[in-house]
């Protein structure tokens, strides 16, 4: 009987030690990002200058600068100039340096982000048609259920499979559909960008996923 008793327990132990593993494995897959406090904004014509806060425990900040190039039509030219780590009294001190450097204020409208499926690695269209198809769906049935967005408008082109959400909160938004792309691991195969108005009836995209990205970010 205590042979018994004490193969119980030890299957009891491991049972419980497998569902700690289980736990702290389904824990490192939730993502979570660093939360924007400000964006700053310059513009001198096409080149647009972009100083943006992101904190993740409201104790410590990264300030990222980088600048968009728009004067290509459908796309745009994004270069990471810097990042620096601040604390929460540096950037008290810093804020006010660049309320006097970045003076423009874009148009304000909608919250649309721009999911972006990169082409590389699909053998074909088709293929990367039948990812966009499964993953949007996917994307939108989440980000209605959380009530913080809904579908505009996807597509195929040349800068891969698209995708349009119209969402309440960029964060919150962001946030879901960088959870829901790593589940199906297309989490490094996107950009994905944020509509920034110059005007009711003009805008560029500015890519805030990754944050440190540097490239290009056609939107045909």
């Amino acid at each position: 009987m205590k042979k018994i008793i004490m193969g119980f327990k030890l299957l009891t132990i491991m049972g419980l030690t497998g569902c700690q593993q289980n736990t702290t494995s389904q824990a490192v897959e939730q993502i979570m990002i660093k939360k924007e406090v400000l964006a700053f904004y310059d513009k001198a014509e096409n080149i647009i200058h972009i100083a943006r806060i992101l904190t993740i425990d409201n104790k410590s900040y990264d300030l990222i600068f980088y600048d968009v190039d728009i004067s290509t039509p459908e796309g745009s030219k994004q270069k990471f100039i810097s990042i620096e780590q601040l604390t929460e009294q540096q950037l008290k001190g810093k804020q006010i340096d660049l309320q006097k450097t970045f003076t423009w204020t874009p148009f304000k409208w909608k919250n649309i982000l721009f999911v972006q499926i990169q082409p590389a690695g699909f053998k074909n269209e088709m293929e990367l048609l039948d990812i966009r198809q499964k993953i949007e769906l996917k994307l939108t049935s989440e980000l209605e259920n959380k009530r913080i967005g809904e579908w505009s408008a996807s597509d195929i082109g040349p800068g891969g499979g698209n995708i349009l959400f119209d969402v309440t909160n960029i964060d919150s938004a962001l946030q879901t559909i960088l959870q829901v792309l790593k589940q199906n691991n297309l989490d490094k195969r996107v950009l994905v960008g944020r509509r920034v108005l110059i005007s009711n009836e003009d805008w560029f995209y500015e890519v805030i996923y990754p944050t440190e990205y540097s490239g290009d970010f056609n939107t045909m």
